[in-house]
């Protein structure tokens, strides 16, 4: 997406035509023998055997800017954590898998005492484990981190999310990447048809930084990002799908807008799709909507005088959109299916009925707490977190 506008609250970092990949590369070896990087790829065990991850480890087997790669293995017996360190045994730099089914890690951590209930396997669990381990030693300047199914990777992902919040010359501590998500027709259904006209409705009822930033964000649930340590510190973390945006709440608070970009980081993003699963709000994009709307809701302390309101504006609303994405893809060339775009707009204003209902039953799962915190909580926690993956890897 190769405009130059600077538009909305944040910095935009374009793709520019004619740009060199290469020369950013080689910009981040020089950075990084000063200010070391890491990525963190959460995965589950059977995205070894995907088509995204074998393509994504030869892309970084070419990497020289890296000091560190970290899969971190969820819900992964001792065969798979095993064949997954011998994956990521070929790549230049060094690779560690975290296992948090691991027996000295489960220990570590069932044993802590002062800490909120960790809950069970999942993405934002994993995410917190992984950044404890980067985060012990004070060796890192920064993380960047994405997900185990891109179908359309290239290092130049990577390279464009740190480069912001590596290079001296800059002042970021926070890099939100972006792209179009394209095949046959329109994707990111979550984003175009709940997203960006719930914050339309809402920002009509109220004002909020928040709301502010989203809106100038052009992938706000995009899962790739990148920050510096120091940051990655003081964020407590989410454990559902409403990780990016609690995320971004979390990053507004300690940054302001001046220390948030946005990245655009390849022509095209593919992963693998869910179902809408429309009948089910515990499952599929269905459960994922509930939960995006349920942690901006909370975000921004909607008001409850405007509770019984919203899922009919932001139907209203979204339904307008569809003769702006019906011309973007016609004049595109793709499938364009009013009725599959009604029945997702449709299913969404049932999310967002079922996120206020959670809501005023006092339904949330909280945050993770930050690492400071927890560091304050329990002294040398991270420190043992750390030696525990360590050892899990060692037996």
């Amino acid at each position: 997406m190769g405009d130059f506008l600077q538009a909305g609250a944040v910095t935009t970092i374009h793709r520019l035509p004619g740009s060199d990949p290469s020369v950013l590369a080689q910009d981040l070896v020089k950075i990084g023998g000063e200010r070391p990087m890491a990525l963190l790829v959460p995965a589950l065990a059977a995205e070894m055997d995907g088509k995204a991850f074998p393509d994504i480890l030869k892309e970084l087997s070419g990497t020289a800017f890296l000091s560190e790669f970290v899969m971190v293995l969820g819900r992964a017996g001792r065969d798979e954590f095993d064949r997954a360190r011998s994956l990521l045994e070929p790549l230049p730099m060094k690779t560690t898998v975290v296992w948090p089914e691991g027996p000295n890690l489960s220990t570590v951590l069932a044993e802590a005492r002062g800490l909120p209930d960790l809950g069970g396997p999942g993405k934002g669990r994993d995410v917190w484990i992984a950044l404890g381990y980067l985060l012990a030693g004070n060796k890192l300047h920064s993380i960047c981190l994405h997900d185990a199914d891109i179908l359309t990777y290239t290092v130049e992902m990577p390279s464009r999310l740190l480069m912001p919040v590596s290079d001296p010359r800059l002042d970021f501590s926070f890099c939100k990447g972006y792209y179009a998500r394209v095949t046959d027709r329109l994707d990111g259904r979550v984003t175009r048809l709940l997203v960006a006209p719930l914050v339309k409705v809402l920002k009509r009822m109220l004002s909020s930084p928040l709301l502010d930033l989203i809106e100038s964000l052009r992938y706000p649930l995009a899962g790739e990002f990148a920050m510096t340590s120091e940051l990655a510190r003081q964020l407590p973390i989410p454990r559902n799908w409403g990780l990016e945006i609690g995320l971004l709440a979390s990053v507004l608070r300690e940054t302001g807008t001046n220390g948030i970009c946005q990245s655009d980081i390849c022509e095209n993003y593919r992963h693998k799709h869910q179902e809408l699963s429309s009948s089910d709000p515990h499952k599929g994009l269905n459960r994922m909507a509930v939960e995006v709307a349920q942690t901006l809701l909370s975000e921004i302390s909607f008001p409850d005088l405007c509770r019984g309101d919203l899922s009919d504006e932001f139907a209203e609303e979204a339904l307008n959109m569809i003769t702006r994405y019906r011309a973007d893809a016609l004049a595109n060339g793709l499938v364009y299916d009013v009725g599959k775009e009604k029945e997702a707009i449709e299913t969404f204003a049932g999310s967002i009925r079922k996120s206020l209902d959670n809501l005023e039953r006092g339904v949330a799962v909280g945050p993770l707490p930050s690492w400071n915190s927890t560091e304050n909580l329990i002294p040398g926690f991270t420190d043992a977190v750390a030696e525990a993956v360590v050892k899990d890897s060692a037996s």
